[in-house]
């Protein structure tokens, strides 16, 4: 059974109001998605590297400049993958776009459009928030990685 690392200074505690079990130091809660429009599970496509989950309305949703602040935190010392939720898919150049047709990730991590969780190469949340922010997104890294 993961192990709920609520305590370790490794995470950023939140900033912002969120509900349910999800907290930095959680382990990632699984859920049925789609990816390239087959059936998948959340997990499955979690792990190994820091990644940025980013819930979005849809894929159209995510403008340019939001797009060239995702492919700048892939290309840091330490990278982030971002990888976008939507209710229906889609696709972004360049970045994992996955479709939570049945709503259950969205439920699971309380997440709006905007919402962003930073998982730990574990598949742990080492943080999450409202709105996308990729200072405090490089800053989560920094503290997840002994660097801040």
């Amino acid at each position: 059974m993961p192990a709920f690392l609520t305590k370790s200074a490794l995470n950023t505690p939140d900033s912002d109001s969120f509900a349910g079990d999800m907290v930095p130091g959680a382990p990632m809660d699984d859920a049925p998605i789609q990816r390239a429009g087959q059936d998948a599970w959340l997990l499955d496509q979690l792990g190994n590297r820091f990644q940025l989950l980013v819930f979005a309305d849809s894929a159209g949703a995510v403008d340019a400049a939001t797009l060239a602040q995702f492919k700048s935190l892939a290309g840091d010392a330490i990278a982030v993958e971002p990888v976008v939720v939507t209710p229906s898919g889609g696709q972004i150049d360049g970045v994992t776009v996955l479709a939570d047709s049945q709503g259950l990730v969205a439920r699971r991590y309380d997440a709006k459009p905007g919402t962003a969780y930073l998982v730990r190469p574990d598949q742990h949340v080492a943080a999450r928030w409202r709105a996308f922010d990729p200072p405090r997104v490089r800053a989560a890294v920094a503290r997840a990685t002994c660097n801040a």
